[in-house]
């Protein structure tokens, strides 16, 4: 381990000033023992930062939340926001704002402050936060609409922008000049999958057949259905074991970039896939019998807009399900995945990862049972969101490059 010298020191000394507005820089260096206390009232200020960070709201610990924005007018940006997680989320009232194509903030006016409204959204809830720009930035100059497929997004944090607790969203100051001919049309309403759903029990099965776009009334059709779960897992003649929540096992690209779209770069072809732990698939359903039952889910992202090169909304298409190797040797064992009932025996044919402690499985087939009409369906959901054939190349790609080396990239990352 690397020494701990006067940068080390000084860098705690900043974060101390920062944090606490106590100024350390005195005339007269401070003596030994005073010297020592304020070099460990920082670092424990710093440790203690750092506890409560992991008790936030963050991606890196499987929260999750979906974020869109709509531009109102002089200067004033809705985000609607939807809190997945069992966490409440705090947005700090600080923001960045970026201009795509050259990838640099840009700077507020002198002195002036953006204004913040409704910064709490409470665990799986919706709410819309409202943010005025009007005296922070030239309004006019950002409602001058950009050239070609250039676009300005916000940067939104929990926690000073640290890695898990930042967002991006993207926002139109000026709409676009397109033509409707530009956009595909959307794909018929989501429909459940009918050969996967008349393999759920019957009690279970309306759960899965309804699909409800209001935040509350889903929330209360999942409630419902977790207690029907608890009913119907009662009778089964043996235990039901719970996916592992572990975050120990990841996906570990491999250092061969694979090419997934040729329009993205190379360096940016991995930031088109993304990696979450869910407890919902992406119609929102429980793919458990509990609130916390999880699974590893990797995603493709697609463009909000044509012409942007980068991802903007994730499809879900791979469900990576983790147990226990210790509990689940009895054949008695069962995994409940997405309203199904399922002995380990019959979920051995979808092993992708084994080792002395964990055994994974690909469960997507228990999701859905066509992937292009899977996709259709997900995309429909949605009216911020760019699909065409090439896009649809991109996520054919993303799917098979996984489905065919996953199991090889499993592993755990060094700490």
């Amino acid at each position: 381990m690397d020494s701990f010298n006067k940068t080390n020191l000084q860098n705690i000394k900043d974060i101390f000033e920062h944090r606490t507005g106590v100024c350390l820089d005195v005339r007269r260096p401070l003596c030994p023992f005073k010297l020592a206390v304020v070099t460990a009232a920082a670092v424990i200020l710093c440790l203690s930062t750092a506890a409560f960070a992991v008790r936030q709201f963050s991606s890196l610990s499987g929260d999750d939340l979906r974020i869109s924005a709509d531009y109102e007018g002089n200067g004033i940006v809705s985000i609607q926001i939807e809190n997945k997680s069992d966490k409440e989320l705090r947005f700090e009232s600080v923001l960045k704002l970026m201009q795509w194509t050259t990838n640099e903030e840009i700077k507020p006016l002198a002195e002036k402050n953006v204004s913040f409204r409704n910064t709490v959204i409470p665990a799986h809830s919706s709410g819309t936060m409202t943010i005025d720009l009007s005296d922070a930035y030239d309004i006019s100059l950002l409602e001058t609409p950009l050239a070609g497929s250039d676009w300005y997004y916000l940067i939104l944090t929990n926690n000073q922008f640290a890695f898990g607790q930042d967002w991006m969203c993207t926002v139109d100051f000026a709409k676009p000049d397109i033509t409707p001919a530009e956009y595909p049309a959307l794909a018929a309403p989501v429909e459940a999958d009918p050969e996967l759903t008349q393999k759920i029990p019957q009690e279970l099965r309306a759960y899965f057949e309804s699909y409800a776009t209001d935040p509350a009334e889903r929330n209360k059709l999942s409630q419902e259905y977790l207690a029907l779960c608890k009913k119907f897992l009662e009778q089964a003649d043996g235990t039901v074991v719970s996916a592992s929540s572990s975050t120990e096992l990841t996906v570990i690209d491999s250092a061969q970039i694979p090419v997934f779209d040729t329009s993205v770069p190379m360096d940016m072809q991995l930031k088109l896939t993304g990696l979450h732990r869910r407890t919902t698939d992406g119609y929102d359903k429980k793919i458990g019998s509990s609130d916390t039952e999880q699974a590893l889910v990797l995603s493709a992202y697609i463009p909000q807009r044509k012409g942007d090169i980068d991802g903007g909304a994730d499809i879900p298409l791979i469900y990576i399900f983790t147990y226990e190797k210790s509990s689940i040797t009895d054949p008695k064992n069962y995994a409940f995945i997405r309203g199904r009932l399922l002995t380990f025996e019959e979920m051995e044919q979808y092993k992708i990862y084994e080792d002395e402690q964990y055994v994974c499985y690909d469960a997507s087939h228990l999701f859905y049972s066509d992937l292009g009409q899977y996709v259709e369906s997900i995309v429909s959901q949605r009216s911020d969101v760019y699909f065409d054939e090439q896009v649809w190349e991109r996520v054919q790609n993303i799917y098979s490059y996984y489905k065919e080396n996953l199991g090889s990239l499993l592993g755990y990352r060094d700490s």
